[in-house]
């Protein structure tokens, strides 16, 4: 695993993450924090925190987040965000979870949205076991396995690969299994886990599909170059062919796996 701060899979992406990206549903935080029993007593651990999609709404909830993630970007678009949205007791850290302190805890809760593949996720598993508190856990946060494809996506990938060639596995990604199940089994602290689900629809027109494809480290606007006018066209003709409204409709779910410590 790659350990660079500045190589970071997301550059160019933190402008559109936040906008873009399809929503969690807000019943995920309420069940988050009720399994958790967050109040402002306690404090929430938010890992690959991006621009603060769980770490905004998680400090509404608890005394204090601290919000870690490797992109400086993504790091100053969170401040950015929750200065607008009053996460004032959000504590900003620029760092990969496998380097946070041990004298950063305790924390009642650890949040990994869509970031735990990013992870050396068997180093990550001990480390948030010496981290949290009695009665805390782990909340890792992901679209739902059981979504189907949007009905733009197909066709955006064929014209992304156009441009890009085939998508690849980044190699900053963890080149273990892809599911997290196996790293929580091989887990003394978190082997018990439980996944629940949160369905929601969206509808997207054109500019929030090209944002979408913006805030994916495979497909973010600086590897176009160039071309990211032509891209933007080619997309846009080919969309408005299959749709000429330029709606599309998404039905999404967000995924929440609920990993609770046991005691030592």
């Amino acid at each position: 695993m790659p350990g660079s701060l500045d190589a970071s899979p997301f550059a160019g992406t933190a402008a559109y993450y936040d906008r873009f990206r399809a929503p969690y549903a807000p019943a995920a935080f309420d069940f988050i924090a009720a399994a958790y029993d967050l109040s402002p007593a306690v404090r929430a651990l938010d890992l690959g925190c991006g621009p603060g999609t769980i770490a905004i709404p998680l400090s509404h909830r608890v005394a204090e987040v601290l919000a870690v993630d490797p992109d400086a970007d993504m790091i100053a678009e969170g401040r950015r965000l929750a200065a607008l949205r009053g996460g004032r007791n959000i504590d900003w850290c620029h760092s990969r979870a496998e380097h946070i302190s041990l004298e950063a805890g305790p924390f009642r809760v650890a949040t990994l949205g869509q970031s735990f593949h990013w992870m050396d996720r068997d180093q990550v598993l001990r480390k948030l076991a010496l981290l949290q508190s009695d009665g805390g856990g782990l909340a890792l946060v992901n679209g739902g396995r059981r979504r189907p494809q949007e009905s733009w996506e197909p066709l955006a990938q064929k014209i992304v690969e156009k441009f890009l060639g085939p998508r690849l596995r980044h190699p900053k990604a963890n080149p273990q299994e892809p599911r997290h199940e196996p790293a929580l089994l091989r887990s003394h602290h978190f082997s018990e886990f439980t996944c629940h689900e949160f369905p929601g629809t969206i509808t997207r027109d054109i500019g929030s599909i090209i944002g979408c494809i913006y805030s994916i480290s495979s497909s973010s606007r600086p590897l176009f170059g160039n071309d990211a006018g032509a891209f933007e066209t080619a997309l846009t003709q080919a969309l408005l062919s299959v749709n000429p409204t330029g709606l599309f409709n998404e039905h999404v779910e967000t995924e929440v796996l609920l990993a609770p410590r046991r005691a030592a």
